[in-house]
């Protein structure tokens, strides 16, 4: 049975205060409808983006996806992540950002 997410922090309007990058990784990637999750590799230094959207794991704990994590190419684990609004330089809103690890 799915968890539904008591909070939702949507990617538009800005009047509402975001979580800490503490508190959101203790939310399920659901509480953030339509954000992207911006994770940096901690041993090659790629990045990649997921969109929650598309996400099989939407249920998942935020801090879980990225202790699973593992990129593809080199092994390594999830380094600097974020969770943001949109894209820089493409989204016609401004990008917010939550900080969830420091690289």
């Amino acid at each position: 049975m799915t968890r539904i997410p008591k909070r939702h922090w949507r990617t538009y309007g800005n009047n509402y205060p975001l979580p800490t990058g503490a508190e959101a990784l203790d939310e399920p990637f659901a509480a953030f409808p339509s954000w992207f999750m911006r994770v940096t590799c901690e041993r090659c230094g790629k990045e990649r983006m997921f969109n929650e959207v598309h996400s099989a794991q939407r249920a998942m704990l935020i801090r879980d996806i990225l202790d699973k994590m593992r990129h593809d190419g080199c092994g390594g684990l999830a380094g600097k992540a974020e969770l943001v609004s949109g894209i820089e330089g493409v989204s016609c809103r401004p990008v917010r950002k939550i900080v969830l690890r420091e690289g």
